[in-house]
């Protein structure tokens, strides 16, 4: 009898007992899910003074948001701290001017490392802030649009290297499994050049000699991220 109430106990016992939830010293994790990239909005300015009458003035310059598969693979260094590096599917954005629609599109990757400090590290819900840098890197840009059409081009000339904060959490399943939310603000700063042939339309009054105008774009994009996660 006092064997069969010893069993019992224990199994409840056993039942009862939390999952070593915790991350430790020494676990890796990754996380693979969805993000959106939602850039500052207006992005910067672009002065087509001189192709009047399609247009005239100072434009704003918009990129849209955009969603991608993304990564990332986590070193908990201690209790409380760990180095997380971000790696994505690349990023496609279109590009356009107030006035003339869509002009261009570009492709990115945003690589990011990261430390981070986790609150709660033995809980079941772990909340986290982090801080690192970030390099942007952009491909497959052209011209679309207007500006396709009368021959121009649209160039993303220069890369960005620049700082990144995030919020978020884990929410463990079990031992292994959790979800993620994760929010990140990055400072992605690079340079537009729009190349234009000339144009003359004497019907309209247009008489434009041609050239390249480079502007300053800053994207500094919130990011939004939905992941599931597994600890190793």
């Amino acid at each position: 009898m006092r064997t069969s109430i010893a069993l019992f106990l224990a199994a409840a016992i056993f039942i009862a007992a939390p999952a070593a939830l915790a991350h430790e010293a020494g676990d890796f994790y990754v996380r693979v899910g969805g993000s959106n990239v939602d850039p500052d909005d207006p992005n910067g300015d672009i002065d087509l003074t001189g192709l009047e009458p399609i247009t005239t003035g100072v434009q704003d310059i918009n990129v849209d948001d955009a969603w991608s598969l993304t990564f990332t693979g986590s070193y908990q260094w201690t209790e409380n701290w760990a180095v997380e590096l971000l790696a994505a599917y690349p990023f496609e954005h279109d590009i356009s001017v107030d006035t003339l629609g869509k002009v261009g599109s570009t492709k990115h990757l945003p690589p990011t490392l990261s430390l981070q400090y986790h609150f709660l590290p033995k809980g079941k819900f772990q909340p986290y802030v982090g801080a690192g840098v970030n390099y942007s890197i952009f491909f497959d840009d052209g011209a679309e649009g207007l500006v396709d059409e009368v021959g121009g081009d649209v160039e993303i000339e220069d890369n960005s290297f620049g700082l990144a904060g995030q919020v978020g959490f884990d929410y463990m399943f079990n031992d292994k499994w959790f979800v993620n939310l994760d929010f990140r603000y990055i400072s992605i700063e690079t340079k537009a050049k729009v190349t234009l042939p000339a144009l003359q339309d004497s019907d309209i009054g247009l008489d434009f000699p041609g050239g390249t105008i480079k502007e300053d774009v800053d994207i500094n994009p919130w990011v939004y991220g939905v992941n599931i996660g597994y600890k190793f």
